[in-house]
């Protein structure tokens, strides 16, 4: 048996990494989806969120491009779109998945004993960061050592997922929807986990561990005010505002081996699953994030480079 997890961001996936090494500092980090088109930077004519459509004559796959990260509470955005182009869809594409079975679980297991610190994590911090993290931990009362046990990057994720913890992914939403329509959504791609989370452990050092913590408290100290607006853009179909969201803990898996290189893969299979989809007539739905979608060597820019014609939301 074997269990899939689903991720629409680098920073999920770095959730799950972490691991001692020596102390070399990281180089700074490629950032693929730092650079967008700024051509497909509109408000969307429809609706709601922002929607792409690609199509080949006989058949069209409408892509609904996902906010970077969860929406905060109170943030809501008009389904009435997604639930007409889910009628009579011939597949829905989620995002891609990563995949352990039960001969993995010993690696598993050693992979969470690594994720921990025999002793007080902050120790080994720089003064300066020692005293954000103790602040920030310590917010509203609570103990500002509940994750001292963990390494940096994982007490930083830990740190940034309670912070967002009433927050609502969006592609589960988009996956139950479907289901009401008879439809289940498939993965785009399937990724074996382990060999992806050996290859990071490998460049996890002392100095990357730091560098993730830093970029975890920069995301928990912007505050739900910035995020709250970007959602809000994202449920209105403003790119422009939605590509405002923080997203400093996105840096962590790119310092990481491969962590570049699996964004491209992900970019490209993204592509791919869309292209394929269009070999059926009629018409599918597809999710991608936002940023993997407008980033100059993006999606888009990948479906266009197949010679295929790509519409945006400011079309109508």
């Amino acid at each position: 048996m074997r269990r899939i997890w689903r991720f629409g961001s680098i920073a999920s996936l770095a959730l799950a990494l972490a691991a001692p090494a020596s102390a070399q500092a990281p180089r700074g980090p490629a950032d693929p989806e730092g650079a967008v088109v700024s051509e497909l930077v509109v408000q969307a004519k429809e609706p709601g969120p922002p929607w792409w459509r690609v199509s080949n004559g006989t058949s069209t796959v409408y892509i609904l491009a996902l906010p970077d990260g969860a929406i905060p509470p109170g943030v809501t955005w008009d389904r009435s779109v997604l639930e007409r182009r889910l009628s009579g869809a011939s597949a829905a594409i989620g995002s891609p998945g990563l995949t352990a079975g039960l001969r993995d679980l010993p690696a598993i297991l050693r992979l969470r004993a690594q994720l921990k610190s025999k002793a007080a994590m902050e120790a080994g911090l720089a003064p300066a960061l020692a005293a954000r993290y103790a602040a920030d931990a310590g917010r509203g009362g609570k103990a500002a050592d509940r994750f001292s046990h963990w390494q940096p990057m994982a007490a930083g994720a830990f740190l940034l997922r309670e912070s967002h913890g009433h927050w609502q992914p969006v592609e589960p939403q988009v996956r139950g929807l479907a289901r009401r329509h008879g439809l289940r959504m498939t993965s785009s791609a399937r990724y074996r986990a382990m060999p992806l989370a050996q290859a990071a452990m490998a460049s996890m050092t002392p100095a990357a561990q730091a560098a993730c913590l830093g970029w975890a408290l920069d995301d928990v100290e912007a505050g739900d005010a910035a995020a709250r607006r970007a959602a809000e853009g994202w449920a209105r179909g403003d790119v422009a505002a939605a590509l405002t969201a923080p997203r400093g803990f996105d840096r962590c898996l790119l310092i990481l081996a491969g962590g570049a290189e699996l964004w491209d893969r992900i970019s490209q299979d993204d592509a791919e699953a869309i292209a394929g989809a269009l070999k059926t007539p009629g018409h599918a739905v597809a999710v991608v994030g936002l940023r993997r979608l407008v980033a100059e060597k993006g999606v888009i820019a990948r479906l266009e480079a197949m010679g295929l014609r790509v519409k945006g939301p400011g079309e109508g």
